[in-house]
């Protein structure tokens, strides 16, 4: 089908799609090189309607190739299709196909035969009835490791770069963002914006341990009712990607929630803690800096912290390096950076900016 956004048009198609053309027969790999949005939102498909019958961890084994991939910035775009055509290279006679928010950048040229995918979930499908299900699920798909991580070791510990969050269980609680902060494409690259009911949901987050809520953007009222069943069950939650204006919304709940040592790792980006910096993003400056304040509280009663700050933006002519490692060590327990990216892909300068930032080209 064709698709148009505020990136231009182009032809994507869905999974169901794949699945007709291949037939009873078809047996897809698929790898994500995405956030674990993406990734969780492809874990729920897998695990709807018996769907892990068409997927296969061996390659050699598919007939359809899928990467998931990312757009946030020209280093993860440039890494996504190096990706796509190393498995490409190694198998021509399969198709592929790249899915997740960079199939929705229609400015961004693809090859020729590597074919776009629109988002692929299942809304408030739980990834697997219990833990052993849900790993079985996960072996159906390979996650790849995050390629600015040099020396990566898939058994470090969570607060190790690129770790958070990323053995949890992910308890999807909607996609999408609302919100006009200049550099985010998420309104237009996250497929229909959703969120869930926090009430039908808990006999999943009773069903698995170590469970982390995923949004690209939780509301107020999920923040809050999440909140109160924790509480209820004594049982521990972790949180991510909440804006800073909601988390102070929400500071109450989140303060008891933490006192009774249920909170276990909170993630609010707040991207800077320049208030001019934070004003040209056309972010909440003053939500941003209470946030600050207030994630210390979080911290001093044994909840774990986290952010994402941008660096090396541009206002104007002039470019906010906004990178103080010694405040942010200080202020949090894991934080993680992007380069500002300008959405205007040129891989030339792509790949310049790959050894500039991570200090290596792709293998």
């Amino acid at each position: 089908m064709e698709e148009i956004n505020r990136f231009g048009s182009g032809q994507i198609c869905k999974i169901e799609d794949i699945l007709a053309e291949l037939g009873e027969s078809a047996k897809i790999y698929c790898e994500c090189c995405a956030c674990m949005s993406v990734y969780s939102d492809f874990l729920s498909w897998i695990a709807a309607s018996n769907h892990r019958q068409y997927m296969t961890a061996d390659p050699t084994q598919a007939s359809a190739i899928i990467i998931l991939g990312c757009q946030v910035t020209d280093l993860a775009i440039h890494n996504d299709i190096s990706r796509a055509e190393a498995l490409h290279e190694k198998y021509p006679e399969k198709t592929f196909y790249m899915g997740g928010c960079l199939a929705k950048r229609y400015d961004i040229a693809l090859p020729q035969w590597l074919h776009r995918l629109d988002i692929t979930r299942s809304e408030c499908q739980p990834i697997g009835e219990n833990d052993e299900e849900f790993a079985e699920i996960k072996r159906t798909m390979v996650w790849q490791k995050p390629f600015w991580v040099k020396d990566w070791d898939e058994k470090a510990t969570e607060l190790e770069e690129g770790h958070l969050f990323r053995n949890m269980y992910p308890l999807k609680i909607g996609a999408g963002c609302h919100g006009k902060c200049k550099y985010c494409t998420i309104r237009d690259t996250r497929g229909r914006t959703y969120l869930t009911i926090a009430q039908k949901q808990e006999a999943e987050f009773l069903s698995h341990a170590n469970v982390v809520l995923i949004s690209d953007s939780p509301s107020v009222r999920q923040i809050k009712d999440w909140c109160e069943i924790a509480i209820k069950h004594a049982k521990e939650i972790s949180i991510r990607n909440v804006e800073p204006h909601v988390a102070i919304a929400c500071r109450e709940e989140l303060r008891e929630l933490s006192q009774k040592g249920l909170l276990r790792i909170f993630h609010s980006p707040i991207q800077s803690n320049d208030p001019e910096l934070l004003q040209a993003m056309s972010r909440d400056a003053k939500a941003t800096l209470d946030y600050v304040k207030f994630a210390q509280e979080l911290r001093k009663t044994g909840t774990i912290v986290g952010t994402n700050i941008i660096i090396d933006y541009r206002i104007g002519d002039r470019v906010e390096h906004n990178y103080d490692k010694v405040w942010l060590d200080g202020h949090f327990d894991y934080w993680a950076w992007n380069p500002y990216f300008d959405g205007v892909w040129d891989r030339e300068k792509a790949k310049e900016r790959m050894k500039l930032y991570i200090g290596r080209e792709l293998s």
